[in-house]
């Protein structure tokens, strides 16, 4: 299987969101991200930090709003 964790960082706190991820659908202002049992996960105010896709690894880092 291929699915991916998903982690998100804000500041110097990493922590994880997702265990397994299997789809991630980009949206006006972050992601929704659907696991292997078809849980939709919304993550807003983030962007992309990294994608190692043989570690299976997601890191979305938090942006400040305005």
């Amino acid at each position: 299987m291929c699915e991916s964790k998903v982690y998100v960082k804000e500041g110097s706190e990493t922590r994880l969101v997702i265990e397994e991820a299997v789809s991630m659908i980009p949206k006006s202002n972050g992601y929704i991200f659907v696991d292997i049992a078809g849980r939709k996960y919304e993550i807003d105010d983030v962007v992309i930090e990294s994608i190692d896709f043989i570690g299976h690894k997601v890191i979305l880092r938090k942006i400040q709003k305005d």
